[in-house]
């Protein structure tokens, strides 16, 4: 559509490394859930019953201690977010200025009206 998915430059490499990331964010394909979890995306994959493992998951936090589970979780999420936070600046930058040029436009009417874009070279 003439955009990027910004955002997910700067998350993605970090939770499933640099060639998967490449491969899922420049060519758009589509994946069943068994090579999700090969490539990291996923934890687990779970049979027919989502809802009841969710649940089981759920209950297994819920038996922990919660006080030592709400500062692990904090402290989990800063010692692994330092330069999380400008590099989601800078995607969200490059997104902002994309999408006001001349081929977002052109993707995104192309989308909207059904048709295949017309990209200049």
């Amino acid at each position: 559509m003439g955009l990027i998915p910004a955002v997910q430059f700067a998350h993605l490499p970090r939770i499933i490394g640099c060639d998967w990331a490449f491969d899922l964010l420049f060519t758009g394909r589509r994946f069943e859930a068994v090579e999700a979890a090969a490539m990291g995306l996923v934890s687990r994959v779970v049979p027919d019953d989502a809802l009841e493992a969710a649940r089981a998951l759920a209950a297994d936090f819920a038996s922990k201690p919660p006080v030592a589970m709400r500062l692990g979780q904090t402290a989990f999420m800063r010692a692994n977010d330092l330069d999380y936070r400008r590099s989601v600046a800078s995607a969200v930058e490059d997104f902002c200025y994309l999408a006001t040029t001349d081929e977002a436009q052109e993707g995104l009417s192309a989308f909207l009206e059904k048709r295949e874009p017309s990209w200049r070279r």
